[in-house]
């Protein structure tokens, strides 16, 4: 259930760059948009990864 989490949380990611490059630029192309959403799909990722690492930080080792 995690990983289906996970996944929906960077298509969100970039459905929302998606959006953002067509508000941006109401001409834009699909590359254009299809960029974007690559770019909100990877930053989405990585941002999920950089608040796993500091949760595993963060946690009291016994």
């Amino acid at each position: 259930m995690s990983g289906l989490l996970d996944e929906l949380g960077k298509i969100a990611g970039a459905v929302i760059a998606e959006q953002s490059v067509d508000k941006l630029d109401p001409d834009a192309g699909f590359l254009e948009k299809a960029a974007g959403a690559f770019a909100g799909y990877e930053a989405a990722k990585i941002a999920e990864d950089k608040l796993e690492n500091s949760d595993e930080q963060q946690k009291p080792e016994d």
